[in-house]
């Protein structure tokens, strides 16, 4: 093999590669544990506690609880942006209850949920906007950097009405995530959710476990004509 193809050959595998230190979370990850197993305790899960809401947003949402709960034990949907077909948006895309598939590239790694197809991209190495330069959506804008093996995520500009938990926010809310691998499959995402509306930062933490063969299936919400709102009414969705 001559010196040039060589060379080509180190600069591709420099390119396809994660940098020295860097993990690779590439591939498809689904949540740890699933319903019917029984999490090792070194990687389980932290419970997600409530939101240190400030008083004047505080009674709202203890409202809102107590009608979630008589939902969940009616066993019918909580009348939540999913039942309206609309994306989970961030944080709750990164919970979803499907799996999710990891795309690393070094200037760009991009998330995919299965539920509604969602996709948040990360960008790499760039500074983080302000939340009033960029316009509200659904996952926000997101940039990351490697602190070791650890991926940091910095995450604003998400919209008022992309709630985790019904709990409300401004949009100036800020999301910072750190990535990393506690074992060769599992994965774990803790979140801290800072905002004007809260007493103090909301932490919390998912785990996911590899699925070494498992494809993204295609995830449309079209058949869902009846959805519920907040006050419990069902309603007819009919297409104009």
């Amino acid at each position: 093999m001559t010196l040039k193809a060589l060379l080509l050959g180190a600069c591709l595998a420099g390119i396809a590669a994660p940098a020295i230190g860097q993990a690779d979370f590439t591939g498809t990850w689904e949540r740890y544990p699933p319903p019917d197993e029984k999490a090792d305790p070194r990687y389980a899960p932290s419970p997600i506690p409530d939101p240190q809401l400030k008083p004047q947003y505080r009674a709202e949402w203890e409202a809102g609880q107590k009608i979630l709960a008589e939902r969940l034990k009616e066993s019918q949907p909580a009348g939540d942006n999913y039942v309206h077909c609309i994306p989970d948006g961030m944080p709750a895309m990164m919970m979803g209850m499907f799996p999710m598939e990891v795309f690393q590239r070094p200037e760009q790694i991009n998330i995919t949920q299965e539920a509604f197809n969602q996709t948040r991209r990360i960008y790499m190495n760039e500074k983080l906007p302000k939340w009033d330069e960029i316009d509200p959506s659904f996952y926000g804008r997101s940039v990351g950097h490697w602190e070791g093996d650890t991926l940091v995520i910095e995450t604003t500009g998400i919209k008022e009405n992309v709630q985790f938990r019904w709990a409300p926010h401004s949009e100036s809310m800020k999301i910072t995530e750190r990535i990393r691998l506690l074992a060769p499959d599992i994965l774990q995402d803790q979140i801290t959710v800072e905002d004007a509306h809260l007493e103090k930062p909301w932490i919390y933490s998912y785990s996911f476990r590899r699925m070494k063969s498992y494809k993204l299936q295609e995830y449309v919400c079209e058949d869902n004509r009846e959805y519920v709102d907040k006050d419990g009414n069902t309603h007819l969705k009919i297409d104009k």
